[in-house]
């Protein structure tokens, strides 16, 4: 939905069908972009309808405040998340981003939206049960859809017309989460990546679907370093061979649910710790990660993927290969429910882009909504 086909009034028994006809929806049904409501979106931005803030690859429509408005209403969000919807946005078309690629690549990611700060309460957020499908939250898929619903509608990704994901990704229809803002034991995600952020912070990196790592086969939690091993277990997932991050490098977010961020800062592990570790276990062999037609490592110059920093050894079969440059790319979220430890593992698209893009919401936000 743009500016221009916004119509004055729309019977809502009548804008189902008007918008499959229109195709102004990738599948699921959604709410009537009536003017009235449209009109309040765009005070909640606080800023101009007519405000631009970029072209949306890879159609390249203008994303101005109306016609973000437009969208976000037919995603049920409410005046107060439109900050969030605008400043996702423009984290995304920072250009290390690349959204044209990350919305059109075979590769299944899609952005991420991770709201982290006093926002989430404000908001009234979830971050515990079922976080990454909502958790029942009306913000979490209010937002995650309207920039679905702006990706599709300004930046026309459709199927084939030019998107070429083999295989999709469930977080197309929304991809939003909050990060747990006080049962933590650390800094959150924001601050981490050097942003200060009083209202709240929102960061988009994008990713597969979360693999989960339940913590079958480990010592008891009376075991003085079982959040050493829980570690372990996590940075096993991080490297299966298939991963583009495994042959590419990136970007990789790990989520960590309160007990098991609790434990681990037991044991005596920041967060930043806890990202060196991995950083140093999360690693395959180059023998099993590049091999010829017979099965031997691939170890010639002409199988050098040119990607790699020069201190990997691409001629030494035994080079143990990070999947990450360096431990400050592997993202850490403290979020899920508060009961059983476990972990979820997000890969990225690799070196391509769809890397971590933060941004402070506006302070003017800190007040509610409209």
């Amino acid at each position: 939905m743009t500016s221009e086909t916004l119509p004055p009034r729309i019977d809502p028994l009548d804008w189902p069908e008007l918008s499959y006809r229109l195709r102004l929806t990738d599948g699921l049904p959604t709410f009537a972009p009536e003017r009235r409501v449209v009109e309040r979106l765009i005070e909640g931005s606080g800023l101009p309808a007519d405000h631009v803030v970029g072209r949306i690859p890879p159609r390249g429509r203008a994303a101005t405040i109306e016609a973000i408005a437009a969208n976000a209403a037919m995603a049920g969000c409410l005046p107060e998340h439109l900050p969030v919807v605008v400043t996702a946005l423009e984290a995304m078309l920072s250009p290390p981003f690349n959204l044209a690629g990350v919305v059109t690549t075979t590769h299944p990611c899609w952005p991420l939206t991770i709201v982290s700060g006093s926002a989430v309460r404000r908001l009234e957020m979830e971050t515990r049960e079922s976080l990454f499908n909502g958790g029942g939250a009306r913000a979490n898929l209010a937002i995650g859809r309207a920039i679905r619903l702006l990706l599709w509608n300004l930046g026309g990704s459709h199927p084939r017309e030019p998107v070429q994901e083999i295989l999709g990704h469930p977080g197309r229809m929304a991809y939003c989460i909050a990060e747990e803002p006080e049962n933590t034991p650390w800094e959150p995600i924001h601050a981490a990546l050097g942003v200060e952020a009083p209202a709240g912070a929102v960061t988009v990196l994008a990713c597969e679907a979360p693999q989960i790592v339940n913590f079958w086969g480990v010592a008891t939690e009376d075991d003085a370093s079982v959040g050493a091993r829980w570690l372990e277990m996590i940075a096993d997932q991080m490297c299966a061979r298939g991963n583009s991050n495994t042959h590419t490098m990136g970007e990789m977010l790990v989520v960590v649910t309160p007990a098991t961020a609790r434990r681990l800062a037991a044991e005596g592990f920041s967060r930043s710790a806890v990202q060196e570790f991995l950083w140093q276990r999360a690693r395959r062999r180059l023998g099993d990660i590049r091999v010829d037609a017979e099965g031997r490592p691939s170890l010639d110059a002409a199988a050098h993927y040119d990607w790699w920093p020069d201190w990997v050894d691409q001629g030494d079969a035994e080079t143990r290969v990070p999947v990450t440059a360096r431990p400050e790319a592997i993202h850490l979220v403290v979020a899920g429910a508060d009961s059983i430890p476990c972990a979820a593992v997000c890969p990225s698209w690799g070196h391509l882009g769809g890397f971590a893009m933060t941004r402070a919401l506006p302070s003017s936000t800190m007040a509610g909504g409209s």
